[in-house]
């Protein structure tokens, strides 16, 4: 497969300085990189500088187009205050030279967005009308592509908004909440970019708010969106299963859904699965998906996150000070398997080398099978569950870099799984790929940090059982000694997992499971008691429900990603 776009993002040279014990990886902070709300040309210069360093590698590598966040930055608007003008203008002097740099490297450039950015001045001249956000948002394209012509398009994003962590000038909200809304920016927006020969890449990315949430699955939203929208400029950007990038999961039916030029979109920076502090090779995954993806009709390019996703702890900027071997390898590798049509195989003697390759393979053989086996539960990840308008992720006990062992996850997983004991059994087998692994790391001199994912694994593979009912001799012990081992983790590792384990209160009964069961679906297509389980006044009443047992939650739902109460419209 040689496709003609390989997008990857530009973050990374962002991540300049890290205040914090967390980070938001989803975009470039570019609020905290201010002084007191305040332009900081040295701070810019150092981006600069990282920039020219990292477009020089990637497009080396053979990426011809770059995405860079974010366009709320670069947007002049009169009714603004007059020091955010002020520094607006800062902002697009310093993005001029970004993009130059890029052009010079034979890139393309791609500017981000949300639908749309808003502040209290935003809220002020549009008071919340729809039509008066639609021209808001085209008078911010004519502006720019009128001011910066070698930009090449805009990478849109609709159906996430910023976390609730995100301070600045700036925060998205969600403006389109049907898919008749979405059809009505398009058809408003798309001559525009015809216009002046401009690209709009349109994320399907939803997360299940309001009536377009399930765009990216389900097929009746997706033509309702794209209801006679012409594809001249128009490229939709997917990810490439129904849900966030997890294993476990299909390719996205809709990539064959019609003949519209479409885009699949690829994660290298797990953020699932370790953020590249341990390997997560994605290769012979994303080489599956090569194959089906041979059958979509107008694929018209990829994209690669090699920085982007997720809140964490780690710290690791891929390509520049303090990379991730790990993430370079899986973001080489998405080039040779889309870009240069190599097999995995060739990929990592691109990459590696000849000598030692046949242990290199091995060791990243036995790195996905601990990745499959102990990370995610196979027991519980195999099956495809859906709950209003969400595909259930097949992780669910570890987000980002919190793992939380509590009842509620306890009842989810044990009315899944089909064979606990198994489950339990295949995760401790795991430890012992993890032991070859260190040996073959030690032998071929990889990069490779053995006892911290030894450490981590081994508690992974401790709450595993205390998800299910262990021994009840066992249990206590079990419980205490897994609590004794994170205390011992956190202080060895004070920038990595943050363990909660909370003991089991009760055991999983009859009428718990099937009150699950009635919520969660294993078929996509809506059923009528999803409709009367999702009205409005039983949303109110999960609202009310959440919060009495928020704290019992895992602590980022409370302090990261979207508001809850935006999930529950």
């Amino acid at each position: 497969m040689n496709l003609d776009l390989a997008l990857i993002d530009s973050s990374a040279p962002f991540f300049v300085k890290a205040p914090g014990k967390s980070l938001n990886w989803s975009k470039a902070p570019i609020g905290l990189l201010e002084k007191n709300q305040e332009f900081r040309k040295k701070t810019h210069k150092k981006i600069r500088e990282n920039f020219d360093s990292y477009v020089k590698k990637v497009s080396t590598l053979g990426y011809n187009a770059i995405s860079i966040d974010e366009l709320s930055f670069l947007t002049d608007f009169p009714f603004y205050p007059e020091n955010l003008r002020s520094k607006i203008q800062s902002y697009q002097k310093s993005y001029r030279k970004l993009f130059k740099t890029a052009k010079k490297n034979g890139m393309k450039v791609f500017l981000t967005s949300d639908f749309l950015f808003s502040n209290a001045s935003i809220e002020q001249e549009t008071g919340g009308s729809f039509g008066k956000v639609v021209s808001l948002f085209y008078s911010a394209l004519e502006k720019l592509f009128s001011e910066f012509e070698n930009i090449d398009g805009i990478i849109l994003r609709i159906g996430e908004s910023d976390g609730v962590d995100v301070k600045g000038d700036f925060r998205s909200r969600l403006f389109l909440k049907t898919p008749e809304d979405a059809n009505r920016l398009l058809k408003e927006i798309l001559p525009l970019f015809k216009k002046h020969s401009k690209t709009l890449i349109f994320r399907t990315w939803t997360i299940g708010a309001y009536p377009i949430g399930d765009l990216i699955w389900n097929k009746i939203t997706y033509e309702k969106v794209f209801l006679d929208i012409p594809t001249d400029n128009l490229i939709i950007s997917m990810k490439y299963g129904e849900g966030d990038f997890f294993r476990y999961l299909n390719l996205n039916s809709l990539f064959f859904q019609d003949d519209r030029p479409k885009l699949v979109e690829f994660q290298a920076r797990r953020e699932y699965e370790g953020f590249g502090e341990f390997p997560s090779f994605v290769g012979w995954q994303y080489a599956a998906y090569r194959e089906e993806l041979k059958n979509a009709k107008n694929l018209a390019g990829f994209s690669v996150w090699c920085q982007t996703g997720g809140w964490s702890s780690f710290k690791n900027i891929t390509f520049l000070k303090n990379t991730s071997y790990w993430n370079e390898l899986n973001t080489f590798v998405c080039i040779g398997l889309f870009r240069k049509n190599w097999s995995v195989k060739k990929s990592l003697r691109k990459f590696y080398g000849k000598k030692n390759l046949t242990e290199l393979i091995r060791f990243l053989r036995l790195s996905e099978y601990v990745i499959l086996n102990l990370l995610y539960d196979p027991e519980f990840a195999k099956h495809q569950l859906y709950i209003h308008r969400v595909r259930i992720p097949p992780l669910l006990h570890i987000t980002w870099d919190r793992v939380t062992i509590s009842d509620h996850f306890r009842i989810l997983y044990y009315s899944f799984c089909e064979n606990r004991e198994r489950s339990v059994e295949v995760g401790y087998k795991a430890i012992e790929s993890l032991n070859e692994m260190g040996r073959i790391a030690k032998r071929i001199s990889l990069p490779y940090d053995f006892r911290f994912q030894y450490d981590t694994f081994q508690l992974f593979a401790f709450c595993r059982e205390l998800l299910y009912l262990p021994d009840p001799e066992r249990q206590h012990y079990l419980l205490e000694e897994t609590i004794h081992l994170a205390n011992i983790y956190a202080e060895n590792y004070p920038d990595a997992y943050k363990f909660r384990i909370l003991s089991r209160k009760r055991i999983p009964g009859f009428m718990s499971k099937l009150l699950l069961k009635l919520f969660i679906r294993r078929n996509k297509d809506m059923r009528i008691l999803d409709r009367i389980l999702f009205s409005p006044l039983m949303r109110h009443f999960y609202l009310f429900l959440y919060q009495r047992i928020r704290s019992k939650l895992p602590s980022f739902i409370n302090q990261q990603a979207m508001p809850v109460s935006e999930l529950l419209k």
